[in-house]
């Protein structure tokens, strides 16, 4: 019965440093490609403070935000203002420049 236990322990052990190599080497770094968020934003969205307050908290890998006006209201413009302000990485433009804003960002 024994040996029984310790086969179990050792398979158990060998299963939660696997999981471990692959949470550090699923990480984001060099090697993977991070992704481009990309929010638009309309007048006529109620809920615009809370999606931009979960892109805030959630990272996801992540490499920059695009806050897009297509319609916004003044209240919505000073919060993408505001966000783009205290995150380095995001930009706020306007559909007109959103093509110009990817096509810099993919490239470099």
């Amino acid at each position: 019965m024994d040996g029984i236990i310790v086969t179990a322990a050792v398979i158990l052990a060998v299963i939660a440093l696997m999981e471990l190599v692959t949470l550090f080497a699923a990480l984001p770094g060099d090697g993977l490609k991070l992704y481009i968020s990309v929010l638009p934003v309309f007048g006529e969205d109620g809920d615009f403070s809370v999606r931009l307050e979960q892109i805030m908290r959630k990272g996801c890998g992540r490499k920059s935000v695009i806050l897009v006006d297509f319609s916004a209201d003044d209240e919505q413009r000073e919060l993408c203002r505001q966000f783009a302000r205290d995150n380095p990485d995001c930009e706020f433009v306007t559909e007109k420049e959103l093509a110009e804003c990817l096509e810099k960002k993919i490239a470099g």
